[in-house]
């Protein structure tokens, strides 16, 4: 999965089994699953999120005593010191934003219309949609060109048939599309497009500290979270699966145009109207190991905002228990729309390398997942070589039967809980069976 691994995720559903009712495991798994970004990733936080916060203390999992309405995702005796603490978890993406789900839904609409006018030309297009500028209460308020919900007019079928039909519609132009709100440019690509086969100039900004996103979620879940029957600790978790808002929370735009999550939590809590004590934004996001290290690595962090004064090693120890996330939130959303998720997918496979030398045997080491792929017939022999860093003409194990080695030991070295994959490695030595005879020299 794009977040954490299967084998990561199947652990975690095992260990809390005891403490998830049947039908909230069938409900994180259904939507763990899901071909739908606002299902899938979300879900696969929260089980992360339940599970981590179970690493360091007692918890107990959608408490029925808490409110008559809805139960909270999960108590938890230990996140902050002297405080029992009510956890809500919401996983937020870029794909909440008006002009991404108006992108989306245009996109999508339009290339079932030109499967209907020939089939499968849908799965070839791609759009860029225009963006414009206007005034709104003295504000100046820059959108994306589409309409939240976009019908399909007679107007654009036409236009669209018409360029559909056009023989020389790969030489031609671009198609310009435009109906009411809708300015589209449509492209013709010669190879097929996933899901993400649309964008914008416009980056994916908040600009209101009124109407967002991050808000919205704020404000639905400190109305859960209202419960006479509790006094102990009210707190947000709100995790990066694909969020700018969220992944540059701290971040300080000097225009004033552009608002970030760390703000809106800042202003929400001293709002007065909120039921929320504390906000966690969640995120995981690449670091350097040290200043001459050329490789980087992902971690999770976790920025706390209160209005009350609170000790936080519960919460670093918390953040140390998440098993680690494999990318940033942005890739993993962009790994969700090109369908990473699926067990019948590619695997994520481990690297290869080879050892040895003169007088040393050689050991070539690679991902078992990517044999398994290539004897299943769901890689190429190029693929697969590629993948041991060689090529086809250059095969590293044609080499080494022509220096006269032979395979010595074949062996299974497990990749662990937050890989899906496994090394195979193979060692050779030097054997007559492949080589030339050499009289023995006294």
């Amino acid at each position: 999965m794009p977040i954490f691994t299967r084998r990561r995720l199947q652990s975690m559903l095992n260990e809390l089994a005891p403490q998830l009712a049947a039908s909230k495991t069938q409900d994180l798994v259904n939507r763990i699953e899901s071909k739908q970004i606002e299902q899938a990733l979300p879900a696969e936080l929260e089980l992360g999120v339940i599970w981590g916060l179970g690493q360091i203390g007692p918890i107990e999992i959608e408490p029925e005593w808490y409110s008559e309405r809805t139960a909270p995702d999960v108590l938890s005796e230990n996140l902050f010191e002297g405080h029992q603490t009510i956890v809500e978890i919401a996983g937020l993406s870029d794909s909440a934003l008006p002009g991404d789900k108006g992108m989306r839904n245009a996109s999508r609409k339009l290339s079932q219309e030109a499967n209907k006018i020939q089939r499968g030309a849908g799965e070839f297009l791609s759009y860029f949609f225009f963006e414009e500028t206007e005034l709104v209460d003295q504000e100046s308020i820059r959108r994306i060109c589409v309409p939240e919900s976009l019908k399909v007019s007679e107007h654009l079928r036409n236009n669209l048939r018409a360029w559909l039909l056009d023989h020389d519609r790969r030489a031609s132009e671009k198609l310009n599309l435009r109906d009411g709100m809708l300015k589209v440019l449509v492209e013709w690509n010669e190879k097929r497009q996933s899901q993400f086969n649309f964008r914008s100039s416009m980056p994916p900004e908040i600009r209101s500290n009124k109407k967002n996103y991050v808000l919205g979620v704020l404000k639905r879940k400190s109305k859960q979270l209202r419960s006479p029957l509790f006094d102990g600790l009210k707190c947000v978790v709100l995790g990066d699966v694909g969020s700018t808002a969220l992944r540059r929370s701290q971040n300080w735009d000097p225009t004033n145009r552009v608002i970030q999550g760390g703000e809106i939590a800042r202003r929400f809590l001293k709002s007065g109207q909120s039921d929320i004590d504390v906000i966690i934004i969640l995120s995981a996001r690449k670091k350097r190991r040290d200043l001459s290290a050329l490789t980087e690595t992902t971690k999770w962090e976790a920025e706390v905002y209160s209005n009350v004064e609170l000790k936080l090693d519960g919460v670093r120890e918390f953040v140390a228990s998440l098993p680690p996330p494999r990318l940033e939130g942005y890739q993993i959303r962009q790994l969700h729309e090109q369908q990473a998720f699926s067990p019948e997918g590619r695997g994520f496979y481990l690297g290869a390398s080879i050892s040895g030398g003169r007088g040393i045997d050689t050991k070539i080491r690679f991902s078992s997942r990517a044999l398994l792929d290539f004897l299943a017939g769901r890689e190429t022999k190029e693929r697969f070589m590629r993948m041991l860093g060689t090529r086809a003409d250059n095969n590293l194990f044609r080499i080494q039967l022509e220096m006269g080695r032979t395979i010595s030991s074949i062996k299974l070295e497990p990749g662990g809980l937050d890989e899906d994959d496994d090394y195979i490695v193979v060692t050779f030595e030097d054997d007559a069976g492949a080589g030339n005879l050499n009289p023995e020299n006294d």
